[in-house]
């Protein structure tokens, strides 16, 4: 066998190497020893079932670790797997698992080498229940369907010279922690701040610094803002059937909307607060990731024409209950308990409110099969199932022509649909869309929702950039503090070129809505538009953070490396990502080639961008935009202006960026770059 002869030889061989390692396991043995020994027993036995079963062998132990070797990254990640789930009954076994492929060598029957060295560090990463591979494994893997994987990212290990990419299996079962939360044996950076003489000559300033500061404001009370903040949980759905979790959501979301016309009053955003949503979490974990010292929760249970409401209001600090009622009414009388519950809020928490602030938070009343339908819309919308969306709201206002809300989220909805469609010619749509929007604010001159639906309209249809800046100053005017309106109107003064109050508006929002990705999306395009790559740099790391599934976040952390002129690295960060998470991306793809073409590669950077030119005739989405991003970089207006042109006979969606891609700088004074600049609308 394989083993047999890499036992017997002095060479160095390729093997698939398995690390394994219980997490905690010095722990068990002092709290409980014969739970320890269950658990050592249950691990042993798995091990040596499944290392054989796929052909490997455990070469080395290390009391609750070992090394298996196996002649393939395929029956190491079988192996893997098989372990995995086996521990995860009981005495459960809390095991991380890490692959490589590399040399190895034998003496004395034990595996030894760089391979085991990497293994060993990819292992280190782990937590409780995880399979962490190297690329090269991947590499081996990647074409067979019954594995998944996931990058986290490059890391600086101990004793390997250069940066290794490391990817966690996301098969079923397996956990798949944050890489914030990642630890392992990586290199200590050199800190100026560690030297010894900076080290006390720091501490003794901070000690000075501390006792001004005592001195100066030990008699000031602190100050808890906190108390004026408060998130609105969704609504628990208490129905049988689990049918009303859109009553639930749409109760809280209307809630919300009416608190938030108080400006005394710091109210979290839907997007924050819905993210806890079935989650078992403490309230005093959401206040705090919330930054909220009030907390509304709730139950809803809807038999008939007859509803269930409670209401808890919470002070998160001490859980204490500082209000709390239960609602046994008539859905005729909805409007009056959503009342209730805001009016009670603003007594509990003693706000001021002018006369107009008391108007604003008056429900406006329709005929209760009218706004449940109307719920059911939203709640549909809020999932971005906008045919269903309408269908629910045209219901709604067959039976109650003058409720403005639906017809706001009906012009929302077909906007959208236009736009995800890339449908921006269909003018029947257009107008469609936009009638339902103006029919809104027919209705109520004052709905928010209205003016911004016509601000998407305006901009993103019609290309009517002033009109939709109207719009949208508009809806802001009306609702300054909801962060779904401020973020869309961010995301248009990103593209028109006004970084400074689009990041203003963002910061707004994340006051509200401090776990809406919108936000950051926007502050970093900002950023990076802007030339601003070290804080668009930190508003990736928080991201990424927040976000660790979003792989957006991911992109726009290698565009960063772009801009920054790192094109070495960026090219294996790019090659990595276009291999693993977006195969057919022409943004990354247009970036790649653009990097060769930087570094001097210009084969590598032909070759993709032929590739980049089939998607176009694919009809991938913005495949011509890019492309003529691409030649502009390479110095070949005359490609690039023809590509461009393309792109504009098709209307492409990434057009959007024409006022801001430093890409087009080279182009911008030809009158053919200036003809598409007035063509698609930016003539302003």
């Amino acid at each position: 066998s394989i083993f047999r002869f890499l036992a017997m030889s002095p060479t160095r061989q390729l093997a698939a190497i398995m690390f394994t390692d219980i997490v905690g396991y010095t722990a068990f043995m002092q709290q409980d020893e014969e739970k320890a020994l269950d658990i050592i027993k249950h691990y042993n036995a798995t091990l040596d079932k499944y290392v054989s079963q796929f052909n490997g062998r455990v070469s080395n132990f290390y009391g609750d670790g070992s090394l298996c070797i196996f002649s393939s990254a395929t029956d190491a990640v079988n192996a893997s797997l098989c372990v995995q789930k086996e521990l995860g009954t009981e005495p459960v076994v809390p095991l991380r698992i890490g692959i490589h492929i590399g040399e190895v060598f034998f003496e004395d029957g034990k595996a030894l080498g760089d391979g085991v060295n990497v293994a060993s560090r990819v292992q280190s990463l782990g937590q409780a229940n995880t399979i962490f591979i190297s690329a090269e494994v991947y590499d081996k893997i990647k074409n067979n369907p019954a594995f998944n994987a996931i990058s986290l990212g490059y890391f600086e290990f101990k004793n390997v010279h250069k940066p290794l990419e490391v990817l966690a299996l996301t098969n079923e079962g397996l956990f798949v922690p944050a890489r914030k939360k990642l630890g392992g044996k990586l290199k200590q950076k050199k800190s100026f701040w560690r030297q010894p003489l900076v080290m006390s000559i720091s501490i003794a300033l901070l000690l000075v610094v501390a006792w001004f500061i005592y001195k100066t404001w030990a008699k000031i009370p602190a100050v808890d803002l906190s108390e004026k903040t408060i998130a609105v949980l969704p609504f628990m759905d208490m129905s049988r059937d689990k049918s009303q979790e859109y009553f639930g959501d749409g109760l809280a979301e209307e809630i919300i909307n009416s608190l938030t016309t108080i400006r005394e009053l710091r109210v979290i955003g839907r997007t924050s607060s819905f993210q806890f949503k079935g989650k078992n979490i403490d309230l005093t974990e959401i206040g705090k990731k919330l930054k909220a010292g009030i907390v509304l929760e709730g139950s809803v249970q809807q038999s008939g024409n007859r509803a269930r409401i409670t209401a808890q209001l919470i002070r998160v600090k001490d859980n204490s209950h500082i209000w709390s009622q239960r609602y046994d009414r008539d859905l005729t009388d909805i409007f009056k308990v959503q009342d209730d519950i805001a009016l009670h809020i603003t007594e509990k928490l003693k706000l001021s409110l002018t006369a107009l602030e008391k108007k604003q938070l008056s429900m406006q009343e329709t005929a209760p099969e009218a706004y449940t339908l109307y719920l059911k819309g939203l709640h549909a919308y809020r999932q971005q199932a906008f045919e269903q969306s309408i269908a629910f709201n045209m219901q709604a206002i067959q039976i109650d022509p003058v409720f403005a809300l639906p017809y706001a989220y009906i012009a929302l909805a077909k906007a959208w649909i236009i736009h995800r469609a890339e449908d921006y010619k269909n003018q029947p749509a257009l107008l469609d869309a936009k009638q339902f929007a103006l029919k809104a604010i027919q209705l109520a001159p004052k709905l928010a929702e209205a003016y911004s639906a016509l601000g998407l309209i305006s901009w993103r249809i019609e290309r009517e950039f002033t009109q939709a800046r109207e719009y949208f100053e508009k809806s802001i005017s009306l609702n300054p503090n909801a962060s779904l309106i401020q973020n869309r109107y961010g995301y248009f003064l990103t593209w028109m070129g006004e970084f400074e109050k689009a990041k203003k508006l963002a910061l707004s929002a994340i006051e509200s809505d401090p776990i809406d990705l919108n936000s950051y999306s926007i502050l970093i395009t900002a950023n990076q538009f802007n030339g601003q790559y070290r804080e668009a740099g930190q508003y990736v790391r928080e991201s990424l953070q927040l976000f660790p599934e979003n792989t957006s976040f991911q992109t726009m952390w290698v565009f960063n490396t772009y801009l920054e002129g790192r094109y070495t690295e960026f090219i294996q960060q790019c090659d990595s990502m276009l291999r693993i998470n977006k195969p057919k991306d022409p943004w990354l793809m247009a970036l790649l080639s653009m990097a060769y073409f930087k570094t001097g590669n210009r084969e590598a950077s032909n070759r993709i961008l032929h590739q980049l030119k089939a998607l176009s005739r694919d009809s991938v989405s913005n495949a011509n935009y890019f492309t003529a991003e691409a030649f502009s970089v390479r110095n070949e207006p005359d490609s690039s202006i023809a590509w461009l042109q393309k792109s504009l006979d098709k209307l492409e969606p990434r057009l959007s960026h024409l006022k801001i891609s430093p890409f087009f700088d080279p182009l911008r004074k030809l009158p053919a770059f200036q003809k598409i600049y007035r063509d698609y609308g930016f003539e302003d």
